[in-house]
Protein backbone atom coordinates (compact mmCIF):
# COMPACT_ATOMS: atom_id res chain seq x y z
CA UNK A 1 0.00 0.00 0.00
CA UNK A 2 0.95 3.59 -0.60
CA UNK A 3 2.25 5.82 2.11
CA UNK A 4 -0.39 8.44 3.09
CA UNK A 5 2.15 11.27 2.84
CA UNK A 6 3.07 10.13 -0.68
CA UNK A 7 -0.60 10.04 -1.73
CA UNK A 8 -1.31 13.51 -0.29
CA UNK A 9 1.81 14.82 -2.03
CA UNK A 10 0.49 13.61 -5.40
CA UNK A 11 -2.95 15.15 -4.73
CA UNK A 12 -1.36 18.46 -3.66
CA UNK A 13 0.90 18.47 -6.75
CA UNK A 14 -2.11 17.83 -9.00
CA UNK A 15 -4.02 20.72 -7.41
CA UNK A 16 -1.05 23.08 -7.76
CA UNK A 17 -0.54 22.14 -11.42
CA UNK A 18 -4.24 22.61 -12.11
CA UNK A 19 -4.16 26.07 -10.55
CA UNK A 20 -1.05 27.04 -12.51
CA UNK A 21 -2.54 25.92 -15.82
CA UNK A 22 -5.83 27.72 -15.19
CA UNK A 23 -4.10 30.95 -14.09
CA UNK A 24 -1.71 31.00 -17.03
CA UNK A 25 -4.34 30.85 -19.73
CA UNK A 26 -3.40 33.70 -22.01
CA UNK A 27 -6.05 36.07 -23.17
CA UNK A 28 -6.18 35.91 -26.95
CA UNK A 29 -4.80 39.04 -28.59
CA UNK A 30 -7.37 41.47 -29.91
CA UNK A 31 -8.42 40.88 -33.49
CA UNK A 32 -6.55 43.36 -35.67
CA UNK A 33 -8.72 45.89 -37.45
CA UNK A 34 -9.11 45.09 -41.13
CA UNK A 35 -7.68 47.27 -43.86
CA UNK A 36 -10.02 50.23 -44.54
CA UNK A 37 -9.85 53.08 -47.05
CA UNK A 38 -12.33 55.90 -47.55
CA UNK A 39 -12.53 59.27 -49.26
CA UNK A 40 -12.61 62.39 -47.08
CA UNK A 41 -14.18 64.44 -49.87
CA UNK A 42 -17.60 64.33 -51.46
CA UNK A 43 -18.78 64.92 -54.99
CA UNK A 44 -18.89 68.64 -55.81
CA UNK A 45 -22.24 70.39 -56.15
CA UNK A 46 -21.39 71.70 -59.62
CA UNK A 47 -18.86 71.26 -62.41
CA UNK A 48 -15.18 71.80 -61.71
CA UNK A 49 -12.92 74.03 -63.88
CA UNK A 50 -10.74 72.59 -66.63
CA UNK A 51 -6.93 72.58 -66.12
CA UNK A 52 -7.17 73.42 -62.41
CA UNK A 53 -5.70 71.11 -59.74
CA UNK A 54 -8.14 68.92 -57.84
CA UNK A 55 -7.11 67.74 -54.38
CA UNK A 56 -8.47 64.37 -53.25
CA UNK A 57 -8.10 63.54 -49.55
CA UNK A 58 -8.50 60.02 -48.23
CA UNK A 59 -7.71 57.95 -45.16
CA UNK A 60 -6.38 54.41 -44.93
CA UNK A 61 -6.09 52.39 -41.71
CA UNK A 62 -4.66 48.96 -41.01
CA UNK A 63 -3.25 47.33 -37.86
CA UNK A 64 -0.39 45.81 -39.87
CA UNK A 65 0.68 49.19 -41.24
CA UNK A 66 -0.18 51.30 -44.27
CA UNK A 67 2.15 51.14 -47.26
CA UNK A 68 0.67 53.58 -49.78
CA UNK A 69 -2.48 54.97 -51.41
CA UNK A 70 -3.22 55.17 -55.13
CA UNK A 71 -5.68 57.55 -56.81
CA UNK A 72 -7.43 56.14 -59.88
CA UNK A 73 -9.70 57.50 -62.56
CA UNK A 74 -12.31 54.78 -62.81
CA UNK A 75 -13.71 56.61 -65.81
CA UNK A 76 -12.27 59.43 -67.93
CA UNK A 77 -14.06 61.50 -70.59
CA UNK A 78 -11.86 59.78 -73.20
CA UNK A 79 -13.44 56.42 -72.33
CA UNK A 80 -10.30 55.15 -70.60
CA UNK A 81 -10.83 53.34 -67.30
CA UNK A 82 -8.79 52.48 -64.22
CA UNK A 83 -6.02 54.97 -64.98
CA UNK A 84 -3.52 55.56 -62.16
CA UNK A 85 -3.44 59.31 -61.49
CA UNK A 86 -1.26 59.49 -58.37
CA UNK A 87 0.45 57.28 -55.80
CA UNK A 88 1.55 58.42 -52.36
CA UNK A 89 3.65 56.36 -49.95
CA UNK A 90 3.12 56.56 -46.21
CA UNK A 91 6.11 58.58 -44.95
CA UNK A 92 6.90 56.23 -42.03
CA UNK A 93 5.65 53.03 -40.40
CA UNK A 94 2.10 53.96 -39.43
CA UNK A 95 -1.25 52.26 -38.99
CA UNK A 96 -3.25 55.29 -40.16
CA UNK A 97 -2.43 57.49 -43.14
CA UNK A 98 -4.24 60.52 -44.53
CA UNK A 99 -3.28 61.15 -48.16
CA UNK A 100 -3.77 64.36 -50.10
CA UNK A 101 -3.39 63.61 -53.80
CA UNK A 102 -3.71 66.06 -56.66
CA UNK A 103 -4.50 65.67 -60.33
CA UNK A 104 -5.38 68.11 -63.12
CA UNK A 105 -8.32 67.30 -65.42
CA UNK A 106 -7.25 68.20 -68.96
CA UNK A 107 -10.47 67.35 -70.80
CA UNK A 108 -14.07 68.41 -70.37
CA UNK A 109 -16.51 65.70 -69.45
CA UNK A 110 -17.46 63.26 -66.73
CA UNK A 111 -14.86 61.82 -64.33
CA UNK A 112 -15.23 59.03 -61.76
CA UNK A 113 -12.45 58.52 -59.20
CA UNK A 114 -11.55 56.18 -56.34
CA UNK A 115 -8.58 55.56 -54.04
CA UNK A 116 -7.00 52.21 -53.24
CA UNK A 117 -5.16 51.75 -49.94
CA UNK A 118 -2.45 49.13 -49.44
CA UNK A 119 -1.03 47.62 -46.25
CA UNK A 120 2.54 46.42 -45.66
CA UNK A 121 1.57 42.89 -46.74
CA UNK A 122 0.38 44.08 -50.15
CA UNK A 123 -3.32 43.65 -49.44
CA UNK A 124 -5.54 46.37 -50.86
CA UNK A 125 -9.02 47.79 -50.49
CA UNK A 126 -10.74 50.46 -52.53
CA UNK A 127 -12.93 53.36 -51.50
CA UNK A 128 -16.34 54.27 -52.77
CA UNK A 129 -16.47 56.11 -56.14
CA UNK A 130 -17.09 59.82 -56.66
CA UNK A 131 -18.27 61.23 -59.97
CA UNK A 132 -18.12 64.85 -61.17
CA UNK A 133 -18.14 66.94 -64.32
CA UNK A 134 -15.40 69.23 -65.62
CA UNK A 135 -16.20 72.23 -67.84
Amino acid sequence: MFNKKYLWGIVALGLILGLLVSCNKATPPPTPQPLRTWLLVRAPDGPLPLNKPISVKSRTEDAIGVSHVELYAVQLPTGESNVLLNSEAAPFAQTSFTASQTFIPTQKGHYVIKVVGYNKQGQSVESEYIGFDVE
